[in-house]
């Protein structure tokens, strides 16, 4: 049986003439509309560090000794007095930030965005030439430009799933089981993503079927945090986080995203969302941060165009051309476009999946 990466390889049809043309063309389409939504992004409706705004505002309102929670935000206008949705252990953290000056803050934050944004893209082997490409794409650009916190989870995210080194557009599986695998670094990036965004636990999960002693780690660091600052912040703040949920997971918010649970009957919407969970500890171990995170896009209860994020390494097992219409749908920025571009990742997907199951039994046939 092939390695992973070979597979991988394996799987890319040979780049002949007509092929090029048609990813040469996709490219400039995805050159086009990105360059259009980046009009939009900068200059049109400016929202430079916004998502790191919202929590400074909410962690001043705490500091003030009035609820950090809002019900009255999900009636505002797009911008920083939108909802705070983060949980109650960050806003002493986010305190300690509040009295230092706004545009510091603002350009400290989407700097680091950045940087963690060209870390995950090179760990993923996105060469140096097309990086900025990616990087402009509008999942990139909105997390980098509006410092979401999303890049950073996404970052963590691709250093658990994928090793240094790795080969042009060719990540480089880690194996998570391995005891040589450290199993707090293991955990604790594997709790972070879940900590932060607790509809998405789906890499914990993970780590929870194939490494229990780090997925421990992992948990009873966060827990420890929790534990704290809770200490600091009181239990009331935790009561209206978890009415804030309610109030976001609400399918009338016209901000609320479009997470899957937005367009199904609400009971179907959520077994869809643990069915998603549930198959995380069942994924090849070959392809597991590709599946890990396409699951967490479809199963999360709260999705905005930076979670599709974790649709990029799947991105870069499926067919080049697959992968540049997915980037393409998706570049819209529209609901139909964005699932248009999950459904295609999860196709391709299964289709490689397919591949590589027959694969092994083809080479076996083949005559010596």
């Amino acid at each position: 049986m092939c390695s992973p990466v070979g597979f991988q390889r394996a799987s890319i049809a040979p780049m002949n003439g007509p092929r090029r043309l048609l990813i040469g063309a996709l490219v400039v389409l995805l050159t086009l509309l990105i360059l259009y939504a980046l009009i939009g992004t900068v200059l049109i409706a400016p929202r430079f560090a916004v998502d790191m705004e919202i929590p400074l505002r909410a962690a001043e309102r705490w500091l003030a000794g009035e609820p950090p929670y809002q019900a009255s935000a999900f009636t505002s206008a797009p911008g920083a007095t939108q909802p705070f949705l983060y949980p109650p252990y960050v806003l002493p953290f986010f305190a300690l930030l509040s009295g230092l000056p706004r545009e510091l803050v603002g350009a400290i934050a989407v700097t680091a965005m950045l940087v963690a944004a060209i870390l995950a893209g090179r760990r993923l082997g996105i060469p140096w030439l097309w990086l900025p490409l990616v990087l402009a794409w509008p999942p990139f650009a909105e997390a980098i430009f509006g410092a979401n916190l999303q890049m950073v989870l996404f970052t963590a995210f691709i250093f658990l799933f994928y090793r240094p080194g790795a080969g042009r557009w060719d990540p480089r599986p880690r194996a998570i089981e391995d005891p040589a695998e450290s199993a707090a670094f293991v955990g604790v990036l594997a709790a972070l993503v879940g900590a932060i965004k607790v509809s998405q636990p789906h890499a914990w999960l993970y780590v929870l079927r194939h490494r229990v002693i780090a997925a421990v780690i992992g948990a009873a660091v966060v827990l420890g945090v929790v534990a704290a600052t809770a200490l600091v912040t009181g239990l009331q703040p935790w009561f209206d986080w978890v009415e804030q949920l309610r109030l976001a997971s609400d399918p009338t918010w016209d901000l609320g995203g479009f997470a899957i649970t937005r367009f199904l009957p609400a009971g179907l919407g959520l077994v869809v969302a643990m069915a998603c969970a549930a198959a995380v500890l069942v994924v090849p171990r070959e392809r597991a941060g590709a599946w890990v995170g396409l699951l967490s896009v479809v199963g999360a209860l709260s999705l905005h165009i930076f979670g599709l994020l974790f649709l990029v390494p799947a991105m870069l097992v499926i067919r080049r051309e697959a992968a540049l219409v997915a980037a393409i749908c998706i570049a819209t920025y529209s609901y139909n476009g964005a699932w248009a571009g999950i459904a295609i990742c999860a196709a391709g997907l299964v289709m490689v999946e397919r591949a590589a199951r027959t694969r092994p039994l083809a080479t076996e046939a083949a005559p010596a």
